[in-house]
C-alpha cells in the first residue's frame, strides 16, 4: 500500500510477478476455479482415453471431451 500511496514504481521483475499472479487469484470466483479444475481433468481424460484406447469402445466419449481443446 506505501508504494501506491506514494506513486513509487516497482521495478523487480519477479515481485511484479508475484503481484499480477496474487491480485488474478484474488479476482477469481468460486465458479471459475470449479471450471478451471473441471477443464484441467478433462483435457487429462481426453489424453488418458487416447492412450488407453478407451474411444474403441466410447467414441462419442471423445467427440464430447475434443470440444474441451
Amino acid at each position: 500500500m506505501w508504494y501506491a500511496k506514494r506513486g513509487v514504481s516497482i521495478v523487480d521483475e519477479t515481485l511484479v510477478e508475484k503481484l499480477l499472479e496474487l491480485a488474478a487469484r484474488l479476482k477469481e470466483t468460486k465458479g471459475m476455479r470449479i471450471f478451471k479444475r473441471g477443464y484441467e481433468k478433462a483435457v487429462v481424460l481426453l489424453e488418458k482415453g487416447e492412450e488407453k484406447g478407451v474411444f474403441v469402445w466410447a467414441p462419442s466419449l471423445r467427440c464430447w471431451l475434443g470440444t474441451v481443446r
